[in-house]
């Protein structure tokens, strides 16, 4: 095992004085310590980092295997830490393991399997591995079989670019499993996606589903995924992030469903973008995030059904592009009881690369023009009738940007908070500008708090 960065040593070495000062005054040292009963002594050690635990063992040899004995352990690795998880060492911890946490770094992708098979033996019941983000290497990292053979799991989250290995045959899944969280995970070529929704619809206690940038290994452009139904009646979270389609579908309502974060855009022109929002339509809060600098139609236009539950909102905005702006219209009319909005701004080639904050009449030409007074005539009060707090990150003082949030102050009549965070770096003339107009603006409610700032550096 690695040696423990300095920072780490503090607990132990102070253990170590306190033993030396202890005998010196006749008190028994380490014998004190050791005479408690052993839960509440597991209790005080299970409360060190890992490596300072198994440090224990060079104290004295009373405490030579000590740590071995104490269940329960939360094994965690930050992400500060250059130390290396060594296997052997975690053959020697008790049963069972809470949780793993740990940062696989190139070149020890390998050792990731060899904890599994350690792990696996240990029950761990938490499980959260996150790969370096190999941008300058081919290498992803392969996860060994003994994965399937944590029975024990109640939480598994895999980050980064990593394979999943095949499930053997006859593997019923994970029983205990109540948040499963995958992100750039390639599954296995040819039945990956059924391995999926097999992994999926055998946990019944599954509340929280992650799915982010989830695809085959041996996907290209011409390949039709198959389907992967996801069917989880007892869901609470649900994230569905697809940056291509990888033939994951909402195929049953969701209940008890409070919470999703649906990003689908590959799915737009066909019916079963629709059918996810209706599927998920019973939800408190919900964020949606699109491609909005390629939007050519607003992508929330033709959802009809009602989100009678949806409180609080999330929505990211090209106000450059007016079908992205009527997103934000459209959210409102079928959700017509939200009372927090909160926008962001996407990313577009009229944000500053650099630290220089860009003129509104560079910028505007490219913009999508606004009939204001026809606009103001199509757009009913009574959307904004629930309406309380609302918040804009990275906006600019542009034409269609300013529009907007007169707009919304002059129509809100139950507004609390109004919160602007501007897309510039340091005090401008533009900024300046943008906070005097919204100063001066009318506002339909008299209690509105308007807070502005910059953006964070």
């Amino acid at each position: 095992m690695a040696a423990p960065l300095p920072s780490q040593k503090s607990a132990t070495e102070k253990m170590e004085s306190g033993s030396s000062s202890s005998e010196e005054a006749g008190g028994g040292g380490w014998d004190v310590l050791m005479s408690l009963p052993p839960d509440m002594l597991d209790n005080i050690l299970a409360r060190l980092p890992f490596e300072e635990l198994v440090r224990t063992c060079c104290l004295s040899h009373a405490w030579h295997r000590r740590w071995e004995s104490v269940p329960n352990l939360h094994i965690w690795f930050s992400k500060r830490s250059t130390a290396v998880p060594d296997a052997r060492v975690l053959w020697r911890c008790a049963a069972p393991v809470r949780s793993f946490t740990a940062r696989v770094r190139m070149p020890h992708f390998h050792r990731a399997a060899r904890w599994l098979l350690a792990l696996a033996r240990k029950r761990v019941e938490k499980l959260v591995l996150k790969f370096e983000n190999p941008w300058f290497s081919r290498s992803a990292g392969i996860l060994g079989p003994a994965l399937f053979s944590c029975h024990a799991l109640a939480h598994l989250e895999l980050h980064g670019y990593c394979h999943l290995p095949r499930a053997p045959h006859g593997f019923g899944g994970f029983p205990n499993l109540h948040t499963l969280l995958l992100s750039h995970v390639a599954l296995p070529s040819g039945g990956g996606e059924a391995q999926l929704q097999h992994l999926i619809s055998s946990a019944p206690d599954l509340t929280d589903l992650s799915l982010s940038d989830v695809k085959t290994s041996h996907f290209d452009d011409d390949d039709v995924p198959e389907t992967c139904a996801i069917r989880a009646p007892n869901l609470r979270v649900l994230r569905l992030i697809m940056f291509f389609d990888n033939g994951c579908r909402l195929t049953e309502d969701f209940p008890l469903l409070e919470e999703a974060v649906i990003s689908i855009d590959d799915l737009f022109e066909t019916p079963d973008y629709i059918d996810t929002f209706r599927r998920i339509s019973n939800v408190h809060g919900l964020f949606i995030e699109s491609d909005s600098n390629q939007v050519i139609e607003n992508p929330l236009g033709r959802i009809s059904c009602k989100f009678q539950n949806l409180r609080i909102a999330h929505l990211t905005v090209n106000f450059g592009k007016l079908p992205s702006i009527m997103s934000i219209f459209s959210l409102l009319r079928f959700a017509p009881r939200i009372e927090e909005l909160h926008i962001e701004v996407a990313i577009t080639k009229r944000d500053d690369e650099n630290d220089e904050d860009f003129e509104i009449d560079d910028d505007f030409e490219s913009d999508d023009y606004i009939d204001q007074d026809t606009l103001n005539a199509k757009i009913s009060d009574d959307l904004f009738a629930n309406l309380k707090h609302v918040s804009l990150h990275g906006m600019k003082c542009l034409p269609n940007d300013i529009w907007f949030m007169k707009f919304v102050l002059s129509k809100t009549r139950l507004l609390q908070s109004f919160f602007v965070a501007f897309g510039y770096r340091q005090i401008s003339k533009a900024y300046l500008d943008g906070c005097r107009q919204l100063a001066m603006c009318p506002k339909a409610s008299p209690q509105a708090k308007l807070m502005v700032r910059l953006r964070d550096k």
